[in-house]
């Protein structure tokens, strides 16, 4: 009997399941912990309802990459290049990364694996994709092309430092007891020069 309960929990596990369970054990561990044996463990499962998935363990880490690289790529510019007001979208795009933990706590742990030849790419083209929105909707102020990207990278690293001090010193981010404020000033600085030539 209890081997047929195991086959049906395993024959209902979908990838998607796995999935989602590696993402957040990379989020919370970083992509060296993600092991089979641990996720089987998690899942209640043995490790045969993985094999029925994925080809071996790189399978994961790539399907781990592509999530998130599709709730990074395609999803973000759908959502945001659609707001016609540049301020508008600048401020909702800050305050989605930021509300955003989860993904904020993946994106940390992979940029601690940044020279792992599988998690390169998906880094780099989703910096480039976060900096060029950011850099379009600052030029879009009235920024020169060079200031906007100054800018946007700036944006871009208050993100990346403010996630990695919430992995490694959370200390030091819970003094950050107002989110909204503090995104709100970091919006009010990125457009300060903006908002001045359009007075």
């Amino acid at each position: 009997m209890p081997a047929a309960k195991q086959t049906r929990a395993t024959a209902a596990l979908s990838r998607e399941d796995w999935v989602r369970a590696a993402v957040l054990l990379v989020a919370k561990e970083g992509v060296p912990a993600l092991a089979v044996e641990l996720l089987a463990q998690r899942l209640g499962v043995t490790k045969g309802s993985f094999y029925w998935h994925f080809k071996n363990r790189d399978d994961l880490v790539h399907a781990v990459l592509e999530a998130w690289e599709q709730d990074q790529g395609a999803d973000v510019l759908t959502r945001f290049e659609g707001i016609p007001d540049p301020r508008q979208r600048l401020r909702i795009l800050l305050f989605a990364a930021f509300e955003d933990v989860e993904n904020g706590r993946l994106f940390a742990a992979l940029t601690v694996s940044s020279e792992d030849p599988r998690v390169q790419p998906y880094l780099r083209r989703a910096m480039e994709r976060h900096l060029t929105l950011g850099r379009q909707s600052l030029e879009a102020l009235g920024f020169s092309a060079a200031e906007a990207r100054q800018r946007a990278l700036l944006a871009y690293a208050a993100y990346a430092g403010y996630f990695q001090l919430l992995r490694t010193a959370p200390e030091a981010v819970a003094a950050v007891t107002d989110l909204s404020g503090y995104v709100r000033c970091l919006a009010d600085a990125l457009m300060a020069k903006g908002d001045a030539a359009r007075a």
